[in-house]
């Protein structure tokens, strides 16, 4: 029987248990199977269950658990069976040892000179492998019918010793014993350093992967690299992007800054590109539809402005392909002393004045059969006299939804002059104009962030744009980063 036969309670080939003896009953069928953190945690529960002489059949070890095969943590599986704390070398049917008995050393005169003292047996530490009952094995001194361990060889090999008459092996075919070697004596030393390396080579072959996988950062092909962001081609060239479409440098770069910041982390594989335009999405104000019956949208500019183009183009677009009836009332300043007046067809041809029962019974109706679109007369930002009027028959009115008709072509200035001016009419959303004759809808989307309006029509006559088209916020950004 070899060394790690011994160790590990493996009998030899056609070995019989000897059925009176303790453990014989422990087949290869009661095998348990023990998975844990570490062997810390698993021997005291097979000492609990299976007893402390249980035998360690299998040893392995993985990873489980984690998302996407990010942050696994380690496991160690060990298969454990019962054992037998004797170990027996003698055949079961004649009762003779299975091997020869080991020839006695010759004399030695320079070992007979110096008498060897045993080595001190200090007592293993408990833990790793080491439990207390193995660790009063260890402390406790070696069988007398045992011999020490080997000592370290010699420079030069010994001659071998002479033996007289050795006894004749068993030559019977079912034991098939092994040749002899030299065996190393099952003692608590030697047993004790065999789980403490063992114990070593579990820890190096776990230890490593855990070090590779705590310092591996792996990147996804589509996600760029870390630094890039922050100062590299791609941050100048969504600048210049977002730049060259109207919008400043300060709300491009505090853009770019909150997509990093707080983006990024949790869409790993976002390029910044993608980050940067979802975050221009969130910032833009969005209003929900509008209600479904009993509507009215009211539409103001300054002249120019592509007021009148966009309350038609609404009012093609509900006829041609939609379910609610519209109609649009034109409002305007009539009479000797302009008073706002409206004209609606086919009740009012001629204008009317909007306090008349004529006139309110009209936009009434109107607004009872389903969409009442309102075209108020053009207003300059220098006619605050005409701001204020418009801003009564808005309150006489109480529209739904007011929306500001703001040209593309405008600047940043401009276009905030605008608005300031035009904030006593309570509006809420705009209607961007003109995009056929420009690209800088920057300017627009800046300016609604600003002032708080939700950019909610998109009216470009380009070949093949469609007119007049709802957007969102999402289609904007789109717009303005491709």
């Amino acid at each position: 029987m070899s060394t790690d036969s011994a160790l590990l309670k493996i009998p030899p080939e056609g070995f019989k248990p000897d059925p009176l003896a303790p453990g014989a009953g422990d087949a290869a069928g009661e095998i348990r199977i023990y998975r844990g953190r570490s062997i810390d945690e698993l021997i005291p529960r097979i000492e609990a269950e299976l007893g402390a002489d249980a035998i360690v059949v299998r040893r392995r070890r993985g990873l489980e658990g984690g998302i996407a095969g990010f942050f696994q943590r380690p496991y160690i599986e060990v298969e454990a069976k019962p054992g037998t704390p004797r170990v027996d070398l003698y055949d079961e049917t004649s009762g003779e040892p299975a091997f020869p008995p080991a020839p006695e050393p010759a004399a030695n005169p320079l070992a007979d000179a110096v008498e060897p003292q045993a080595p001190a047996v200090a007592p293993w530490p408990v833990g790793s492998y080491m439990t207390h009952t193995l660790a009063t094995l260890a402390a406790a001194p070696a069988a007398p019918a045992q011999s020490p361990p080997p000592a370290a060889p010699a420079p030069e090999p010994e001659p071998e010793p002479v033996v007289e008459d050795p006894p004749t092996p068993r030559t019977d075919l079912s034991i098939r014993a092994p040749e002899p070697e030299a065996l190393t004596p099952l003692t608590a030393d030697t047993f004790a350093s065999a789980l403490l390396e063992a114990e070593q080579t579990l820890t190096v072959r776990v230890s490593e992967p855990l070090a590779e996988l705590s310092h591996a950062q792996p990147q996804p092909p589509s996600a760029e690299p870390a630094s890039a962001p922050l100062g590299g081609r791609s941050r100048a060239t969504i600048a210049a992007r977002m730049t060259g479409a109207g919008m400043s440098a300060e709300l491009t770069d505090e853009l770019i800054d909150s997509a990093i910041v707080h983006a990024l982390p949790f869409a790993p594989p976002v390029s910044l590109a993608k980050a940067v335009q979802g975050a221009l999405a969130a910032r833009i104000p969005q209003l929900p539809l509008l209600p479904a019956q009993g509507v009215t949208v009211a539409v103001i500019g300054p002249g120019g402005s592509g007021k009148t183009s966009c309350c038609a183009a609404m009012l093609g677009a509900y006829r041609r392909a939609g379910t609610l009836p519209a109609r649009c009332a034109t409002v305007m300043l009539a009479g000797e002393h302009e008073e706002p007046a409206v004209l609606l067809s086919p009740q009012l041809m001629e204008p009317a004045t909007l306090t008349s029962m004529r006139a309110k019974h009209a936009l009434r109706q109107a607004r009872e059969e389903g969409l009442l679109l309102l075209d108020l007369p053009a207003l300059s930002p220098a006619d605050r006299a005409g701001i204020r009027l418009m801003a009564g028959v808005l309150k006489e009115l109480r529209p739904d939804r007011v929306v500001l008709a703001l040209p593309a072509t405008l600047g940043a200035r401009a276009a905030a002059q605008l608005l300031e001016a035009l904030g006593s009419l309570g509006a809420t959303a705009l209607a961007i104009t003109h995009a056929d004759e420009t690209d800088q809808l920057g300017v627009a989307v800046e300016t609604a962030c600003r002032f708080a309006l939700a950019p909610e029509y998109l009216l470009d006559r380009a070949p093949g744009r469609g007119g007049l088209m709802r957007i969102d916020p999402t289609l904007l950004a789109d717009r303005l980063l491709t």
